[in-house]
């Protein structure tokens, strides 16, 4: 009998408790691939409340990094994303309230102390997967990491991949009412580098107007 797509994926899941971090990296490069070529329903079937919560189990319990599980959040948001296909799975769960007292602990680290590649991975992550309204605290926190990675002028693939992840994050914000202080100074000099230069993927460019378009409702 073929195994369905969430069994396949609940199996997966459970198979990383029992790897070292490099064959976790390997599998999760699987999983991804599997999230990929889902269909609107199956990942609606797929990543509910009860998956996001065992994730935060294994994470709690020591058997997958943090790392890992942003390298899975990441694809898991981006399809959210890239394929509309929103559900509640993550913000009624366990998981995004450890995403959100990380965040928080984390911003609240002294400079010498903070990992900010870090706080960025966990705004992105947080931000892709939400849906609906976002704590004020939490978002202003995470629109001004996320701003950092997006004000990145460099011109090479790894930066511009980073640049566009950011800025499809940020696209994610919504109606979510904030502060002008808080983007839009940032919000120009992105668009107006990106006329002179050409330096935005075509995602990115669309990303940042979507973001700043909302802004004026």
């Amino acid at each position: 009998m073929t195994m369905s797509v969430t069994e396949r994926f609940t199996e997966f899941l459970s198979d990383l408790e029992d790897c070292d971090d490099n064959e976790q990296k390997q599998k999760i490069h699987i999983m991804n691939e599997v999230i990929d070529k889902m269909n609107r329903k199956e990942f609606i079937s797929v990543f509910t409340k009860m998956i996001f919560n065992q994730m935060n189990k294994i994470v709690e319990e020591n058997k997958m990094s943090i790392d890992n599980t942003i390298l899975l959040l990441k694809q898991i948001g981006y399809c959210n994303m890239m394929k509309s296909f929103w559900n509640y799975g993550f913000e009624h769960s366990s998981l995004n309230e450890r995403f959100e007292k990380m965040i928080i602990d984390e911003n609240e680290k002294k400079k010498d102390e903070k990992n900010e590649k870090l706080l960025v991975n966990l705004c992105e992550c947080y931000v892709m997967l939400r849906f609906n309204f976002i704590p004020e605290e939490l978002l202003s926190i995470c629109v001004s990491c996320i701003l950092k990675v997006a004000l990145n002028k460099e011109e090479n693939e790894k930066a511009q991949k980073e640049v566009e992840m950011a800025l499809l994050a940020l696209s994610n914000m919504g109606y979510c009412s904030l502060r002008q202080n808080l983007f839009l100074h940032e919000i120009k000099e992105i668009i107006l580098h990106h006329q002179e230069h050409r330096n935005l993927t075509r995602l990115a460019y669309q990303s940042v107007w979507d973001f700043l378009i909302d802004r004026f409702f």
